[in-house]
């Protein structure tokens, strides 16, 4: 049964990370060009290519659940390590020609690893629908972390915040498929979440400073299955050869979610401003319950629903209070 889940998951669709880029957008934006037929059938095509990615990294719990089912426990971080060999070398034609790049990418690469590393050994004891929703909570972090640097945090924050911690004790108290309220996996998803928001803060000025956003992504992808590798060694669980079902789900999502997905959302991007680009992938969560729910058969519970609900509304909403900052020449309201 395991094994048809695993192919099932495969059959379905494509994922890509964790994280999804839901970093405030600056105060000052260029603004975009006035539509026109040309620039509404782009817009469109971009809505719909980030929709496509969006859905597709819904599908990543389900995948990586499935595939640590069907070889039993002690497998997520050989998991981890063979997804980002196999990332690394489908990049490693864009790999950057300067050391600040590569300097930058080995930071990145470093909250990518715990972020990826934790998750999935996460996803060992805890559903794939809590994964994705507590995972989620990164997108509270981020401006928590900001706040720390003596940053102003933008309307709505401290309200979104209350509303997605209250919706993690709902969900924490929803024990139907796990053994206890609160299981080890979603402690291990929790410090994933943080490690992400860790990740998109530090990646704004990184993009910024990099040669080239693919250079980035190259270095960021070695330095991550680099420690991924030494990690995954330090276990002495090597064998001579990965099980085939973890084979098949590092070819998946290390193609897939780190390369295709990476670039369909980079081109698409490019058309779509970072406030209503972060409406669609407010959706991940729920795309990943969906496809748990599908592939896995697993069920939330009332409270489950309703924290889930919550924790994507935090998201959702405090996305919409940011949707006219990428377009206006007003700043952001702040609190």
């Amino acid at each position: 049964m395991a094994r048809r889940r695993l192919l099932a998951a495969y059959a379905l669709g494509a994922a890509v990370g964790y994280a999804p880029p839901n970093r405030r957008p600056p105060r000052r934006t260029p603004h975009y060009a006035a539509p026109t037929r040309d620039t509404d059938d782009a817009a469109a095509k971009a809505a719909a290519t980030l929709s496509f990615v969006t859905a597709a990294w819904g599908t990543q719990h389900a995948a990586t659940k499935a595939a640590l089912d069907a070889v039993g426990d002690g497998h997520a971080l050989e998991l981890t390590a063979t997804r980002f060999a196999i990332a690394a070398v489908a990049l490693f034609p864009f790999r950057p020609r300067d050391a600040a790049t590569w300097k930058l990418g080995a930071e990145l690469g470093l909250w990518s690893f715990l972020g990826f590393a934790l998750q999935t050994v996460g996803l060992e004891t805890t559903t794939a629908t809590r994964s994705a929703f507590l995972l989620y909570l990164n997108v509270k972090f981020v401006p928590l972390l900001e706040l720390a640097d003596s940053k102003t945090l933008p309307r709505g924050t401290w309200a979104s915040a209350f509303a997605a911690l209250t919706g993690t004790l709902l969900l924490a108290s929803d024990s139907a498929d796990i053994a206890g309220s609160w299981a080890p996996g979603d402690s291990l998803s929790v410090l994933a979440a943080l490690a992400s928001a860790c990740f998109i803060v530090r990646l704004g000025p990184a993009s910024q400073s990099a040669s080239s956003a693919a250079g980035l992504a190259s270095a960021t992808a070695v330095a991550t299955a680099g420690l991924a590798a030494l990690a995954f060694l330090a276990t002495g669980a090597v064998e001579s050869t990965p099980p085939p079902e973890i084979l098949v789900a590092a070819t998946y999502l290390g193609l897939v979610p780190s390369a295709l997905c990476g670039y369909l959302q980079t081109v698409a991007q490019k058309t779509v401003p970072p406030s209503a680009a972060a409406v669609v992938y407010a959706t991940d969560p729920l795309w990943a319950a969906f496809f748990a729910y599908l592939l896995l058969h697993e069920r939330l519970g009332p409270a489950g629903l309703s924290g889930a609900a919550l924790i994507a509304a935090a998201a959702f909403g405090q996305n919409l209070l940011l949707w006219n900052c990428d377009v206006a020449d007003e700043p952001c309201e702040m609190d």
